[in-house]
């Protein structure tokens, strides 16, 4: 294990000019290795640990069966392995002793699975990973996807894409825990803005300020002891009112923002906390990083179990802003 880490930077400035910036805080070729490394080597393992994009593509379906525009023409903006499409060609069953409550919540899940399918006649999937975003092509669904699929593999920010080409072309664009990874992020926004259409919507998923704290700190206090000082591995996260700021400035109005975090419990140590991240693809790639050695591995383990510790193991928390804008 080399200690690699997720920390994603979210934005620049929200201050910042939208247009005439170039902002670089990742080294884009090294984080298309990390992204694809599994998906193409292990893809049965990579599909094992998606369960938080999953979950969060499982809360956009919820959010869109409740949107009555149209949404003929939706792009998958960093699609990943399709994890939206996976998901809204799968049936979710009933576990056993489940109870009245759950029941009613799947059973409208799946509801909510069939409007939206409905409702999405040409569905096109973005990412810069070709390992991605064909790892599941080919793997069967429980409900055909009644519409056209088509898959792009483009850099997000290669704004000479065909997917950028054409203004007001999109009904809705949607993006699930991968702009995180976007150097520009304020000129991104601006295109995603150009592409769509009038009365079209943005709806994303980014992590939020509080994602990964008792990581962050453990390895901060950790490296303090043993080194210090702490490297630059952590990069700036975004907050609920950065988001509105980003939003604004790129044309968006009739804003929705808001908060949820998901945490995934029982890690027995810390390195399996790390080794999920690298399977997700989720390692730091920033330009200025640095590598975690052995001895603040063992350390910041320590504090991780004293300082957050639980009886089933340790918690990690993903702090997830959920938004939607739209184009006037």
């Amino acid at each position: 294990m080399n200690g690699t880490l997720l920390f994603s930077r979210l934005f620049a400035t929200a201050g910042g000019s939208p247009k005439n910036t170039s902002f670089k805080v990742f080294d884009k070729s090294s984080k298309l290795l990390q992204r694809s490394k599994f998906a193409k080597l292990h893809p049965e393992l990579s599909r094992r640990k998606d369960y938080l994009r999953d979950e969060i593509a499982i809360k956009t379906i919820e959010r869109l069966a409740f949107i009555t525009r149209p949404m003929d023409n939706l792009l998958d903006f960093g699609s990943n392995a399709g994890n939206f499409l996976n998901q809204l060609s799968t049936v979710t069953t009933i576990p056993e002793n489940s109870d009245e409550v759950d029941v009613k919540i799947i059973e409208q899940l799946n509801k909510d699975k069939e409007i939206v399918r409905s409702k999405i006649k040409k569905l096109t999937m973005l990412d810069s990973s070709r390992d991605l975003v064909y790892r599941d092509k080919d793997v069967a669904q429980d409900v055909k996807f009644p519409g056209e699929v088509v898959r792009i593999v483009s850099d997000e920010e290669n704004f000479s894409n065909e997917v950028f080409r054409e203004e007001n072309q999109y009904d809705a664009v949607i993006s699930n825990l991968s702009m995180h990874w976007i150097n520009d992020l304020p000129e991104t926004l601006s295109h995603v803005h150009k592409i769509l259409k009038k009365d079209g919507f943005f709806m994303a998923t980014l992590f939020g300020g509080d994602t990964l704290y008792e990581l962050r700190t453990s390895l901060q206090l950790a490296e303090l002891e043993r080194k210090g000082g702490i490297a630059p591995r952590v990069s700036p996260l975004v907050h609920l009112n950065d988001v509105g700021s980003l939003l604004t400035r790129a044309g968006f109005s009739m804003l929705t923002i808001d908060s949820e975090d998901i945490v995934v419990g029982g890690f027995p140590d810390i390195v399996s906390v790390c080794e999920d991240l690298q399977i997700m693809g989720e390692n730091n790639s920033i330009l200025s990083r640095s590598y975690l050695d052995r001895d603040v591995l063992i350390a910041a383990d320590q504090i991780y179990r004293s300082l957050h510790g639980e009886p089933e193991g340790l918690p990690a928390t993903f702090s997830i802003v959920f938004f939607i804008g739209w184009k006037n």
